[in-house]
């Protein structure tokens, strides 16, 4: 299986006027929040709101792909003058065995043998049946069957006030899943002041795709 993830603009081509098929509608999933009350006085409330996702067919036809667009508004409220960062994402599993690729450069290929793989230790090799698609190589990786993929949406520093880190169409394909997939949203805050250094984290409901 190969997940391929991109950002898309939010531009919107009519579909129905080439004679495609409509985009799906949304399907909202549910907000969380939480709150850590520390010494001295220290609050930290981490949450996500408006987090949807629109599921459309692979655009190849394979009812082994799944082809789904994600969006989510991490937010975090820290204590005034508080230093560190929220980062968010996606953990997705599948059944079967997988590959995995990240690019956030926009630049497509399609390689009909082998993907470059980078892990721990540095870059290795590694070939898959059949064609694969990535876009760029910021990220490659193989996973056994069963396991979870963490992948980082992106990051950002804690401002005054509420921090908002917010993702619209965030483009997941996954190729080659014999099994359900299932894919929920996560949210990981680090926050420090003169007294306190606090971590806390927060996840959404199962998307079933």
């Amino acid at each position: 299986m190969n997940i391929i993830t991109t950002v898309l603009g939010a531009a919107r081509i009519g579909l129905c006027t080439l004679g495609m098929t409509p985009i799906a509608s949304a399907t909202p999933m549910a907000p969380h929040e939480t709150t850590y009350h520390g010494p001295a006085g220290f609050e930290l409330t981490l949450g996500h709101t408006e987090e949807s996702y629109r599921l459309v067919p692979p655009l190849n036809a394979m009812p082994t792909n799944r082809e789904v667009f994600l969006d989510n508004t991490a937010y975090v409220a820290a204590p005034a003058g508080a230093t560190g960062e929220i980062t968010s994402g996606y953990l997705v599993a599948c059944a079967v065995d997988l590959t995995l690729s990240v690019g956030l450069d926009g630049g497509i290929s399609v390689d009909a043998g082998a993907t470059v793989g980078v892990g721990s230790s540095g870059p290795d090799a590694s070939a898959d049946i059949g064609p694969s698609i990535s876009a760029g190589l910021d990220l490659s990786l193989s996973l056994a069957p069963g396991e979870i993929k963490k992948i980082d949406v992106g990051s950002m520093s804690l401002g005054p006030g509420t921090t908002y880190l917010v993702n619209r169409d965030f483009h997941l394909m996954v190729g080659n899943c014999g099994g359900p997939l299932n894919v929920y949203s996560w949210a990981t805050v680090t926050a420090s002041t003169g007294q306190v250094r606090a971590t806390n984290s927060i996840f959404g409901d199962t998307m079933f795709l």
